[in-house]
């Protein structure tokens, strides 16, 4: 049977002078290799080396502009659903609520419903290609539900329309009336003034005829008096006769019975024309005081009906004035009722309308162009029963890339301007872009600088391109075609003057003064010194065995003319501003290489592994 051994008893079991001596031992050992590490390894891994790289020169077409960092962004295009279904009013709505079985019906009724979806997210589409199919009865039951809308409508709309011509003409005619009213308010207003008076004054000429003849009555009734007392006395004196008569004495008797009867008569006609005359004179005292009480009332009433009147005429100056105000305010009632039915009728031709534009002929939703889907929202069998997208894909034709601007630099671009591309993936494919706007609000970044947001569109074929890669804007300031260049980090200089190590015919090095032109920072214009074609070398220092080997990857390339930066070399700095080393010798090895160095005017011959 095999026994454990705990350490921590074991190492308790030691004494503690040994615990001591070991101690010692540990901190003695890591001395010895810390010291080692600082005095033998850190002086080799901090030594410097030399790589060198061989480089051509190019002819071509130099740049010289602002270099800006941004990410493709990709201008979505979606396909949309976004019908009004609804041809329902209120009075439909409120029964709706009221029947149990409504869900189910509407559902099939007004809802369109997904049979097939052709695409899936990731996919390349192209314009024309079969998107969704929806379902036949779904969309044969909602252009059925649409165009018995459109019938109702129209039909409603012509009723407006026919009512709303006879209310204009009802309108028209009124308007009329009034304008005439109006125009004849004054005429009408004197003839009822003038009426008024006639009735007065006609009643006040009877009165005054009733008592003028007071005086022809009273002056008959005096007469009528004088007679009857003149025939009375006749009569009762014929009376008298007629009593002292004789009737044996026929003659006399007759003479005074006839004298009587004819004083009888004029008795009886005078009393009658008395009795006449006072009829008459009361009769007349009568019909003044009625006359005289007509003309009171009547006096009152014209009080009351020259008002009106007056108030009539008055009214009828105002509808009159306001006659054209009134008849416009009518039409436009009336109009607002008839546009209010076209409008509903032309909505619902366009609800009807944007479905077939929607459904097509076979009820299957297509591409409107080209891109990558990026979005499929719904699944065969769903129902489109919100607005909402319903797939969307990136447009190859609409991408862009923002970029920040410094305020120095921003003032000399304007939009429509064209740039320069390298993405990150594609460092050997360069496109082009145009500036599509530029954002007049700056934007900080920091507190020294400030910037604007430049927005640039991909011009041509962007196939390749995806969403989110990286990209290097260059900003043309200046550009000259035709020229040499070589890398930047291929020249030195030393007391003002540029130099570059050449190859020569023999396969040596020579160091070789040039005259420089433009640069953008990467590459460096030639204008004396060099040929097309011509060999140079590229030296980079570097200080780690890692640095040496990357530096010294054939697979890297450093004379491309155009890139935006020097592939293969760790050190960003490289060459740009080296110095010449002393007795113009190339750095490393640079100085057992063969040829001929060119220093300060004078030559200096190398042999070859010396």
């Amino acid at each position: 049977m095999k026994m454990k051994i705990n350490p921590w008893k074991a190492w308790k079991s030691v004494s503690r002078k040994k615990k001591r001596w070991i101690a010692a031992g540990v901190g003695l050992l890591v001395l010895i290799l810390a010291a080692s590490y600082t005095v033998f390894l850190v002086p080799l891994l901090e030594q410097e080396q030399w790589v060198y790289k061989e480089s051509t020169v190019e002819r071509g077409t130099l740049t010289v502009g602002v270099s800006e960092s941004g990410t493709l962004e990709y201008g979505i295009t979606s396909l949309l659903y976004d019908l009004d279904l609804d041809v329902s009013d209120e009075d439909e709505e409120d029964s709706d609520e009221d029947s149990d079985d409504t869900d189910s019906d509407e559902t099939v009724q007004k809802y369109l419903k997904i049979e097939k979806i052709y695409v899936a997210s990731g996919q390349r589409i192209e314009e024309g290609d079969a998107l969704i199919k929806l379902t036949e009865d779904s969309v044969s039951d909602v252009r059925r539900l649409l165009e018995s809308a459109v019938v109702d409508a129209r039909s409603a709309y012509n009723e407006a329309e026919a009512e709303y011509n006879l209310s204009v003409l009802e309108a028209q005619t009124t308007y009329d009336t009034q304008l005439v009213e109006s125009e004849y308010a004054a005429s009408i207003y004197s003839s009822k003034s003038q009426s008024v008076t006639n009735d007065i004054e006609a009643i006040q000429v009877e009165i005054n005829q009733r008592n003028a003849n007071i005086s022809l009555l009273e002056e008959a009734l005096e007469q009528a008096k004088e007679d009857y007392t003149e025939a009375l006395e006749t009569y009762e004196s014929a009376c008298q006769s007629l009593e002292a008569a004789d009737i044996d004495h026929t003659e006399n008797f007759m003479t005074y019975q006839n004298a009587y009867v004819s004083a009888q008569t004029q008795y009886q006609n005078a009393k009658t024309a008395l009795e006449q005359a006072q009829q008459n004179l009361e009769d007349n005292t009568e019909e003044i005081a009625s006359l005289e009480e007509q003309l009171a009332n009547a006096q009152a009433k014209s009080a009351i009906d020259m008002l009106d009147a007056k108030e009539a005429y008055e009214e009828a100056l105002i509808e009159g004035d306001n006659a054209q105000t009134t008849y416009n305010a009518q039409l436009e009632s009336l109009e607002e009722t008839l546009n209010e039915a076209e409008e509903e009728k032309n909505q619902v031709e366009e609800k009807l309308q944007a479905f077939e534009d929607f459904v097509g002929e076979d009820g299957i939703l297509y591409a409107d162009g080209s891109g990558i889907v990026t979005q499929v929202g719904y699944e065969a069998g769903d129902n489109l029963v919100q607005s909402g997208v319903i797939l969307s894909y990136a447009a190859p034709d609409d991408m862009t890339i923002s970029v920040d601007v410094t305020q120095e630099d921003v003032v000399d671009f304007a939009v429509g301007d064209l740039v320069e591309i390298l993405f990150t993936a594609y460092e050997d494919t360069p496109y082009e872009g145009t500036i599509l706007s530029i954002d007049t609000t700056a934007t900080a970044r920091n507190s020294n600088t400030i910037s604007y947001t430049v927005v640039i569109g991909v011009n041509g074929d962007t196939e390749l391109l995806y969403g989110g890669m990286t990209a290097d804007i260059t900003f043309v300031t200046e550009e000259k075609e035709d020229v040499l260049y070589v890398s930047r980090r291929a020249i030195v200089e030393e007391n003002g003057k540029s130099y570059v190590y050449r190859q020569t015919a023999l396969g040596g090095r020579e160091l070789a003064e040039v005259e420089t032109g433009i640069s953008n920072g990467v590459n460096i214009e030639i204008l004396s010194g060099l040929s097309e074609g011509d060999i140079i070398y590229i030296a980079s220092r570097v200080s780690s065995e890692t640095e040496v080997e990357a530096e010294a990857d054939p697979s890297e390339s450093g004379a491309d003319g155009v890139s935006g930066t020097e592939a293969g070399f760790g050190n960003q700095e490289g060459m740009e501003g080296m110095q010449l080393p002393e007795n113009g010798e190339m750095p490393g090895d640079f100085g057992q290489m063969g040829g001929r160095e060119m220093q300060g005017g004078r030559n200096q011959e190398m042999e070859a592994g010396q």
